[in-house]
């Protein structure tokens, strides 16, 4: 074999990166299944109204996390990864703006609580308790990513904790006939503190806490954030604006079919993801050889769309007989709306992997600019297909908008990339 191609078959696939893909994935999947566990316990134990109350605290939560988190999650990893010399400065200088943005949003939730709560104590006392929880879910973002991008297995177990801890909390108050709004609540924000303290614990071991932040540190970490927080609010567009449309032109049985098609056929981005996770901080410590990041860039999203698709055949083959045998008679109509989301479930994979590596080469702007097209192309076609053919157009819209997506990310990774500076600035 020459030296060219082992050097290739390095830049395919380098070290470990398959396992710790497939570490990544596996605790994906398992993260998400205990979250729906759990959705379901609480569910069918408080009922349709308390549960309905509990998930419009948890919408807001959700909200506020990628809001707040100003894109320092992608920032944080990056420059961890990319200078392990200055990882604990960076790190407090992460832990430090979302220390403060935590803050803002603790006092102005405060102030907002009565306006949500609708004169009612339980509820006041959730979105106070949920604003509370955003402080400390904030500040145990910056030492969980550090640890993605330094100790992927540490990482794994961190971001676990609290999945697996929230369910058997909540397994615990439902076997003791305990569970409520009030009590879900509270082990929601416990498991999220325990969560956090674990990430720091773990930190500490790996020397990356304790550091001290610089004006420059932190005005990389915000550059770099503006990015990625960019990149946000279109890819929410993509997401989520189709189900948002229908919810004022189609009836709530439609709209039930297609948040049920819609679901099932977003399965294959947890275990796809996991490559990007991975090859993040990889690309971004430079582990990846520069004449071969090309090589490295074409295989990790050839890898991702024969994993999604692969995931997504048998989802869309099997759904006439699936989908009435799981979720009941009503939804037979889910199966129709499953062959037309399909195709974007799969572009939604590997558009995912592709913002990573873009993410590792330090261009979040390109992906900002992407995705703002695709999530204007969204409107577009919502606005003249929705009309017409109803969820279908929906349907079609969401395919249509996400395939432009991964379209617009595979020609900006294709592109050469501008020399990156320290601070992870180019576009």
């Amino acid at each position: 074999m020459t030296t060219l191609t082992r050097a290739t078959l390095r830049a395919r696939a380098p070290r470990g990166l398959g396992r710790s893909a497939v570490a990544a994935s596996t605790f994906n999947v398992v993260s998400t299944a205990t979250a729906g566990i759990a959705g379901i316990v609480i569910a069918r134990s408080v009922g349709p109204s308390v549960r309905g109350e509990y998930a419009a605290i948890m919408a807001w939560f959700a909200i506020l996390l990628v809001v707040g988190g100003l894109g320092q999650s992608a920032a944080t990893t990056f420059f961890v990864a990319r200078d392990p010399g200055r990882a604990p400065g960076y790190l407090a200088g992460s832990r430090n703006i979302m220390a403060v943005s935590g803050a803002v949003v603790l006092v102005i939730g405060m102030l907002a609580a009565p306006l949500f709560a609708s004169g009612s104590a339980t509820l006041l006392w959730g979105y106070r308790a949920m604003f509370a929880t955003c402080l400390v879910a904030f500040v145990g973002v910056s030492y969980t990513v550090a640890l993605q991008a330094s100790r992927m297995t540490w990482w794994n177990v961190t971001r676990i904790t609290q999945p697996v801890g929230f369910l058997v909390a909540v397994l615990a108050l439902h076997v003791t006939g305990s569970l409520d709004l009030t009590t879900a609540l509270a082990a929601f924000a416990a498991t999220v503190l325990l969560q956090t303290a674990v990430a720091y614990w773990l930190c500490d071991r790996a020397g990356l806490a304790g550091g001290r932040s610089t004006l420059t540190l932190t005005r990389d970490l915000a550059r770099y954030g503006a990015g990625q927080f960019a990149a946000m609010i279109p890819v929410a567009i993509i997401v989520r604006l189709d189900q948002l449309a229908l919810s004022f032109t189609v009836t709530p049985a439609v709209l039930g079919n297609y948040a049920v098609a819609a679901s099932i056929t977003t399965l294959a981005v947890p275990v796809a993801a996991g490559l990007g996770y991975v090859a993040f901080p990889r690309i971004a410590a430079r582990r990846v050889p520069q004449s071969m990041t090309g090589t490295f860039n074409r295989w990790a999203v050839l890898v991702s769309a024969g994993v999604s698709t692969a995931l997504m055949l048998p989802v869309a083959l099997f759904a006439p007989q699936f989908i009435p045998m799981v979720f009941g008679a009503g939804f037979r109509d889910a199966v129709g709306l499953v062959f037309l989301l399909a195709p974007g479930g799969v572009f939604l994979a590997c558009q995912q992997v592709c913002a990573d590596l873009l993410r590792g080469h330090g261009r979040p702007f390109a992906v900002a600019r992407a995705q703002w097209v695709a999530g204007g192309l969204m409107v577009v076609l919502l606005g003249t297909l929705m009309p017409l053919f109803g969820a279908a157009g929906a349907a079609i819209a969401s395919s249509a908008s996400t395939g432009a997506s991964f379209l617009l990310l595979l020609r900006a990774l294709n592109r050469p990339s501008p020399a990156c500076p320290p601070n992870g600035s180019g576009s």
